[in-house]
């Protein structure tokens, strides 16, 4: 009887144990923390960034704590699907080839290309660059979009740089009219540099969101968190006290959607 008794108790701790995720006291959040603004690693140790901001606030909502966990990028999608982890930020992109292997939440931020320049540039539209001297960076989006896009636009120079730094100062100087590249970048960099501006947004249709493992327990009440969040101003403010401004109407950031399939 003993041993019978002993069995039917393992039986229960290993229900409720695989029950556990549905109502988890924690969570454990995989990241790439060099990747700012959207998360790195502070002097201390810890963790910072838009989506660390993100994972804290939907992890209170939910009642749980949160414990982040440092990986390499490639390493989150094995993390996830093992569930060695039970959610990955990082900028990832929500793909139709990632949906048929992981789940995600909806998106919270629109990844566009963007161009930037000095506050006062004429630059309203894509059709302005014409004649103009484009910054890029070496290797990056904004050089693939101007070696795709310059001769088309009319852009009279692609100048290439290593580092974006040396891109935006040459821009703030006047020696360039502009610079391409990823928008996110472009606004946490010139939070610093308040003389330049986005000056015309690209859309790309990529955007970021919180992976996890195919149907996942906790997918849903994280889902209905962001959306809250969306609803209620604190994904607008978040985008706000990394980015230095509000986020646009209409973007994922204040649009509250379904979990994509």
């Amino acid at each position: 009887m003993l041993k019978r008794l002993g069995l039917i108790g393992v039986i229960v701790a290993a229900g409720v144990a695989f029950a556990a995720p549905a109502f988890a006291d924690k969570i454990m959040v995989g990241a790439y923390p060099a990747n700012p603004p959207w998360e790195y690693k502070t002097d201390s140790g810890g963790f910072e960034g838009f989506e660390i901001d993100v994972a804290n606030d939907v992890a209170k909502r939910i009642g749980a704590e949160v414990e982040f966990q440092d990986l390499g990028f490639q390493a989150l999608f094995a993390a996830t699907a093992s569930g060695r982890i039970d959610f990955a930020v990082s900028s990832i992109s929500v793909t139709k080839e990632r949906l048929q292997n992981q789940g995600f939440t909806q998106a919270y931020y629109d990844s566009d290309g963007t161009i930037v320049g000095k506050a006062d540039s004429a630059i309203k539209s894509l059709d302005d660059l014409k004649g103009k001297t484009i910054g890029v960076i070496a290797g990056s989006t904004g050089e693939a979009y101007m070696k795709e896009n310059a001769a088309k636009l009319g852009v009279a120079e692609t100048k290439s740089y290593n580092a974006q730094q040396d891109l935006l100062l040459d821009v703030q100087n006047g020696r360039i009219d502009g610079g391409a590249g990823e928008l996110a970048g472009f606004l946490f960099a010139i939070k610093q540099m308040p003389a330049l501006k986005i000056l015309v947004r690209i859309p790309t249709g990529e955007r970021f969101a919180m992976m996890t493992k195919k149907g996942h327990p906790l997918l849903e009440k994280v889902n209905d968190a962001i959306s809250e969040m969306k609803k209620d101003g604190t994904m607008a403010a978040i985008h706000k006290k990394w980015f230095g401004v509000d986020p646009e109407s209409g973007t994922s950031t204040v649009t509250p959607g379904p979990i994509p399939q």
